[in-house]
């Protein structure tokens, strides 16, 4: 009797073991997956990828249309390319450029036979990846550009081909990598050079609150008040140099908890984003474009620079808070040096109220 236990009882120990053991490989599993979702979805807004600014510039036409007269399939596809670029925010020249160079200028049996103008292979490891369409194929290679490089602050010809084509990598034991950006770079100057201006917002974590660069007119601490002339008065936050309609930048994530866009005493028009862990306020504004309750991300426009409250002047005043709105303040200069700033080195308590370019605040 007490043997027949035993196995019995030997056998629910086995049987919860290997219970543990599945349990145990489909967590890992499934941790797996969401990993690889998160890592292929970033898109750019995780922690240390900088948001991007870019400025679209003209393009040399003429020179854009003689190239593609002798470009094979993509003859003729140039408008094609120039809308899947503006729609996947790529300079055109470079998504051009580059398709070139992958494609033989547009004469390779990749794109002739499988639409395929970036090489791009398929996620299971079986070929090339092949389109219905040359258009279709155009447009998943803009997506691509701009998931795997452009969201990653990887704008230039070097700093994607560093990545995409790095030299010295062991699957190119002829060193063919170390032609791609030179070739890559001439081709884009047969069309006239890179047309965008691309700044990254920021630098790390975190973005800037305008357009860099940026200068610090006036810091947090005592100060003499530039509206009223009295001394030692408290300054709340920074005052930074903007001009009127220049658009304003959340630095972080986080949810629009007050959203002021008509009055709203002496920071004007002002927005507060809870970030979690503390505020940050955005003050003087000429335009407030979220609403309370909204969630944002690092790097969105949320409104633009102005002159509204109590101010001498057009500039955005940046507060950090923390406890609660309007509660207690935090000196913005160590958050905003760790981000890339300038200083301002005239006196902001020498500055006149009559002169509507002068910088300052009458904030408290």
């Amino acid at each position: 009797m007490n043997e027949i236990l035993k196995q019995g009882l030997l056998y629910k120990a086995k049987y919860y073991i290997l219970i543990i053991v599945v349990v145990a490989a489909v967590v890992a599993l499934i941790s797996a997956i969401m990993a690889a979702l998160v890592d292929d979805n970033s898109g750019g807004s995780g922690p240390g990828i900088a948001p991007l600014l870019c400025t679209p510039g003209a393009v040399n036409m003429a020179a854009i249309d003689k190239r593609f007269e002798d470009a094979g399939v993509f003859a003729g596809k140039q408008e094609i390319f120039i809308q899947a670029a503006n729609e996947n925010g790529i300079d055109p020249i470079l998504l051009m450029s580059i398709a070139m160079h992958e494609s033989t200028y547009g004469k390779s049996s990749a794109v002739r036979e499988k639409n395929n103008p970036g090489g791009l292979m398929r996620s299971d490891g079986k070929g090339l990846m092949k389109f219905s369409t040359l258009d279709e194929g155009i447009q998943f290679m803009a997506g691509n550009l701009n998931r795997l490089y452009i969201s990653q602050g990887l704008v230039t010809i070097e700093t994607i081909g560093n990545k995409y084509a790095p030299v010295g990598a062991k699957n190119d034991p002829n060193n063919l990598n170390s032609h791609w950006i030179p070739t890559v770079t001439k081709i884009a100057n047969t069309f006239g050079g890179l047309s965008a201006n691309c700044i990254q917002l920021a630098t790390g974590d975190f973005a800037y609150p305008i357009t860099p660069p940026l200068t610090v007119t006036s810091h947090y601490g005592m100060r003499t008040h530039p509206v009223t002339g009295m001394p030692s008065t408290f300054h709340k936050g920074t005052d930074l140099d903007c001009s009127i309609g220049d658009p304003i930048y959340a630095v972080d994530s986080g949810s629009i908890v007050v959203a002021i866009k008509y009055g709203g005493g002496d920071y004007g028009h002002h927005i507060i984003i809870d970030h979690g862990s503390g505020f940050t306020l955005y003050g003087h504004m000429t335009n407030v474009s979220v609403n309370i309750g909204q969630n944002v991300t690092k790097g969105q426009n949320i409104g633009t620079c102005g002159k509204t409250g109590r101010v001498t002047g057009p500039h955005l005043h940046f507060e950090i808070q923390t406890g609660e709105i309007y509660g207690t303040r935090e000196d913005p200069w160590p958050f905003l040096d760790s981000i890339g700033m300038s200083e301002d080195e005239s006196d902001p308590g020498d500055e006149g109220a009559e002169e509507p370019t002068v910088k300052g605040d009458g904030d408290e």
